[in-house]
């Protein structure tokens, strides 16, 4: 009984000892099975899927997903753009730039947009190039943010990930992979929480993932998070649309 005692109280020690300002949880919309209404109410944010930039055959190519905006009042929308390449043609930033005004002129709030590309750690600075130049192509009053690697809060150069601040406006670091938490994301997150990032950051977690609390709650007394962006799931083969956890 005791022990029983002892392992309630180390799960449940890390939320009581949280004492800072509550952030909103965001969710990322990637996949057409997923049930938006479920967490309409409860959002900071909708990162909603809109496309990805694909080579194949030695050609660049942009395949359009392109996710409407969910009915009801939904929250700020952020549009996401996968890419493989940094290559981008200058067709690329004019569609950016038009479903920008789309979403707009059909009454959403729009936030900006994502990037979501796997820059190789020590590539860094080459991306933060095309980073800048993504910047002077759009409005100045949208947010931009990207996606990151567990393994850039680990190993990447700290004066390369906080030359970006003022360019995008949080680096998202992603802590799964498919539908599960990557492995080992205990040692990154303990290495996050140690380094002296500067550039506002927050977690991407899948949804219903099995996280380390102790890791996460040692994140979130960074000075530079600002909260977490859960990865939704499909519904259950049912069709039930029940309400996600936030891990």
């Amino acid at each position: 009984m005791v022990r029983a005692r002892l392992v309630l109280a180390m799960l449940v020690a890390p939320a009581l000892a949280w004492s800072g300002p509550a952030v909103a949880v965001d969710y990322w919309v990637w996949h057409p099975g997923v049930c938006v209404d479920r967490v309409l109410d409860r959002a900071g944010r909708l990162y909603l899927f809109q496309g990805e930039l694909l080579v194949r055959g030695g050609e660049v190519r942009y395949g359009r997903r392109g996710f409407s905006p969910p009915h009801g009042a939904a929250p700020p929308l952020v549009l996401v753009y996968r890419c493989e390449t940094l290559d981008w043609p200058v067709a690329l930033y004019q569609r950016m730039e038009r479903d920008l005004q789309r979403f707009a002129v059909r009454g959403n709030r729009i936030w900006g947009v994502q990037v979501d590309f796997d820059a190789a750690t020590r590539h860094l600075d080459r991306y933060g190039d095309f980073l800048r130049r993504l910047r002077t192509e759009l409005p100045l009053d949208y947010g931009v943010s990207v996606t990151g690697l567990l393994d850039w809060a680990s190993q990447g150069q700290l004066e390369d990930m906080n030359s970006l601040q003022g360019v995008v406006d949080e680096v998202v670091f992603q802590a799964y992979q498919g539908r599960h938490p990557v492995a080992d994301h205990a040692r990154y997150l303990r290495r996050l929480a140690e380094r002296g990032l500067t550039l506002p950051f927050k977690l991407g977690l899948v949804e219903g993932g099995d996280y380390d609390p102790w890791s996460l709650e040692r994140v979130r007394h960074h000075p530079s998070y600002r909260g977490t962006v859960v990865f939704l799931l499909p519904v259950r083969r049912d069709g039930q649309c029940g309400r996600p956890s936030d891990s």
